[in-house]
């Protein structure tokens, strides 16, 4: 690289791509480091249609569009009716991603001078060069990242090219993880939605026992603060009797670590009273994704780790089902099948014949089965599954 284009100088070109991949406010930050880097002035990151031409430019916190030193009017204007009439996007239909180039690779400069693009948009804004790419391509939809600058200023060297062609890939991963953010950010808002369609008080802790969310039912739970209320640290605080705070304790425990709670025959579910006496039942729940919370350690996001379930004594302990296997232990449905048979009272070899499988096979998908929940015994796995309300069985216990 040249002299002012330094390794150093791509190691925080590259670590500002990946802030903005977690924080999309911080894109300007990384374009306006690269507008310095390499001589740019307008510079920009948006999204345009290389079948229409139509584009998209306007700035959210859920995109991947940012511009510096940009009029607003002209990122209007370009949105509007300049995206059809560019005539370097024109020839960019067929770049594939990843390749860097610059304006004169796309359309020869003295031709560029007598469009209505240059013409009506670049030199109002003293710009003539462009260097740019497709990052990501998304069937039609593209994702481009450009830097313009005037005509005085000379065309991009190759050390820039080269420089930005080192950052394509990043970029590229960076819209990945961005997508998979915003996915993930989008499926829990509305795991959560879901949650007030349950009708009893739903309480999400993290391991210290501080709430996470509740949902309608569970804030006016709260609010009624008998017997439930959340210190100032966050943490769930219990009301009441010794007996029913250790009750509820031990519930959690029971939903945080399962293999401990089969072992030592700690129960997830609680009773407890109101202070006029009417009693209450308390189930613990574990959720999904407990064997992966140490890799979020180092940030400062509570993760929830079991749900509390609450209601009134005379309503039915609701049932978790199957879904407690699918999506806390990441049970297979033919894992889920065998493991719900055996907790109901079936042998694996009535199981295999019934299912017209091997006891090869059922050997294979219980060993499975007990690898994900940490359980070692069938009698571990029943006893689990009875206290999780995950099979039914009366007079289990």
């Amino acid at each position: 690289m040249s002299a002012c284009i330094t390794d150093s100088a791509l190691i925080d070109l590259v670590g500002h791509i990946y802030e903005a991949a977690i924080d999309p406010h911080r894109w300007p930050e990384f374009l306006s480091r690269f507008a310095n880097a390499i001589g740019g002035a307008n510079t920009l990151m948006f999204s345009q249609n290389l079948e229409t031409f139509e584009a998209t430019m306007a700035a959210q916190s859920d995109t991947f569009n940012a511009a510096v030193n940009f009029d607003p009017h002209y990122l209007r204007s370009y949105n509007e009716h300049y995206s059809t009439t560019n005539v370097w996007v024109q020839n960019e239909v067929n770049l594939p991603a990843g390749v860097a180039v610059t304006g004169p690779m796309l359309y020869p400069e003295q031709e560029l001078r007598k469009t209505e693009f240059y013409n009506d948009w670049l030199r109002p804004q003293d710009v003539f060069h462009v260097i740019g790419g497709v990052a990501v391509r998304d069937g039609a939809w593209a994702l481009k990242f450009s830097s313009l600058r005037p005509h005085r200023a000379g065309n991009f060297t190759s050390d820039e090219l080269r420089l930005y062609q080192l950052l394509m890939p990043h970029v590229a991963r960076a819209a990945q993880i961005q997508r998979r953010f915003r996915f993930l950010a989008e499926l829990s808002r509305s795991s959560l939605a879901i949650l007030d369609t349950v009708p009893a008080a739903v309480l999400l802790l993290d391991a210290a026992r501080r709430l996470i969310h509740a949902n309608t039912p569970g804030e006016a739970e709260l609010r009624r603060a008998d017997p439930f209320k959340v210190k100032a640290s966050g943490e769930l605080n219990l009301r009441g009797a010794v007996r029913g705070q250790a009750a509820v304790r031990t519930a959690i425990s029971a939903a945080l670590d399962p293999v401990r709670a089969v072992r030592e025959k700690l129960s997830p579910v609680a009773k407890i009273l109101r202070r006029n006496g009417e009693p209450l039942s308390v189930q613990a729940i574990p959720l999904p994704n407990r064997d992966r919370v140490p890799a979020l350690s180092t940030t400062n996001e509570s993760v929830p780790e079991c749900a509390l379930v609450i209601h009134g004594d005379r309503t039915p302990i609701p049932s978790v089902g199957p879904q407690l296997l699918r999506h806390v232990y990441g049970l297979t449905q033919a894992e889920v099948q065998i493991t719900l048979a055996i907790a109901e009272g079936e042998t694996p070899k009535a199981y295999a014949e019934r299912r017209g499988i091997s006891k090869n096979t059922v050997a294979t998908q219980l060993k499975s089965a007990f690898s994900k929940t940490g359980l070692k015994r069938q009698s571990e796995l029943v006893r689990w599954l009875l206290l999780c309300g995950a099979v039914r069985r009366p007079g289990a216990f």
